[in-house]
């Protein structure tokens, strides 16, 4: 603390005198040094600068809370420190000494603490152990894929197993809200809707002996025998004209689209959920066309 001097008219005397102000400074976020009035003490007649140094670092000690190895002697000065002391706490210009000491002692300011950068994690880091436990790094790197290719494979899982979304909007999520790329080690710089198009692509590819890789997986994990497996079609429709679209079809739609193309979607699971089997079809194709192709990739799977 210390006092700023201006110069004024003052009103009792119509003299252009002294305005004192008690003042402290500090560094504001931006690490920039701001000056807060503490108290308006006011025009102070006769006052000497010896004086005022005495007064000003009583009165900074006090706020800290130290304790001076030498006893002040002039009286006038701690009368004087003491009128100011008072009117600062009855003002409430500051946080009392023992408030002030309490925060000092903290190693962490919880009243001060601020985020930035803030990403999620929870959902990630679940998603992440799934996959450790089912192995799907080790299964993409025994088909001779790059590190590189590998960790872009499992951010693309786990961004769609957390916030399913179009490519674009997955980069966009993974770079602003998540913390993907920090659990797997991939470059979050590098992360593009591209990227994860190819990415997908490469993956797909890989499909049934991905689902071969999941189905013997969870056996394992949880002892399971396949001996009864459950067989479901639906299909969905597309907004867009599909022209060129092989696989998208006039059909049959289950959600009334009849306006739209469709794609049947074939799912193979066990009574415990765990994926066998998949497979897309076109939408014009009849549920009881697809069951002999679904038994024979059954067959290779499980043979």
């Amino acid at each position: 603390m210390y006092f700023k001097i201006s110069m004024r008219k003052n009103p009792a005397t119509y003299q252009m005198e002294g305005y004192y102000r008690l003042v402290e400074s500090y560094l504001n976020e931006y690490g920039r040094v701001c000056h807060r009035t503490i108290l308006n003490v006011g025009f102070w007649d006769g006052i000497v600068v010896e004086k005022l140094n005495k007064i000003q670092k009583l009165l900074t000690d006090r706020v800290s809370g130290k304790i001076s190895l030498f006893e002040e002697k002039d009286q006038k000065a701690l009368e004087l420190t003491e009128q100011l002391w008072d009117r600062i706490i009855e003002e409430k210009r500051i946080d009392l000494p023992e408030i002030t000491l309490e925060k000092r002692r903290r190693l962490v300011n919880i009243d001060s603490i601020k985020h930035k950068d803030v990403k999620e994690i929870g959902a990630e880091w679940l998603s992440f152990q799934a996959l450790e436990q089912l192995k799907v790094k080790e299964f993409l790197t025994s088909l001779g894929w790059s590190e590189e290719q590998v960790q872009l494979v499992i951010t693309q899982i786990i961004s769609r197993a957390v916030d399913p979304a179009s490519e674009l909007k997955t980069s966009a999520w993974i770079r602003v809200n998540s913390t993907v790329c920090e659990l797997i080690g991939y470059m979050v710089e590098k992360i593009t809707k591209d990227k994860l198009y190819q990415s997908a692509l490469d993956l797909y590819a890989k499909k049934d002996a991905l689902e071969n890789h999941l189905s013997k997986r969870t056996n394992e994990l949880f002892d399971l025998h396949d001996k009864i497996i459950l067989y479901d079609l639906t299909n969905t429709y597309y907004e867009g004209e599909k022209r060129n679209s092989k696989l998208a079809q006039y059909g049959r739609s289950k959600e009334k689209r009849s306006d739209a193309k469709l794609i049947v979607l074939a799912l193979v699971v066990n009574p415990e959920g765990f994926l066998k089997y998949s497979n897309v079809y076109q939408g014009n194709t009849a549920d009881n066309t697809t069951l002999p192709g679904i038994i024979k990739g059954l067959r290779g799977q499980t043979s």
